[in-house]
């Protein structure tokens, strides 16, 4: 179902605290939390409120900088 909001929806929460990771993985001030739709029910990304606990545990804020330095290992080869 697509959202009349015209969003990214991500159907679980584990598919939308995976993309809350990536999105600090890819971008310097990623993505702070998510929400459910009142919409569409599914769940959407937002750049409001409070950071999502999620961001604070140590082993996600390892595996974000990790990710982060493979990317820039990746763009200077190319």
């Amino acid at each position: 179902m697509r959202c009349p909001t015209g969003k990214n929806s991500y159907y679980s929460e584990s598919e939308v605290q995976e993309a809350l990771i990536r999105s600090h993985i890819r971008f310097l001030q990623g993505a702070k939390n998510y929400y459910q739709c009142h919409d569409c029910g599914e769940y959407h990304l937002t750049s409001q409120g409070e950071i999502n606990s999620i961001l604070n545990d140590p082993e996600v804020k390892q595996r974000i900088k990790r990710e982060q330095q493979e990317q820039e290992w990746t763009g200077r080869i190319r």
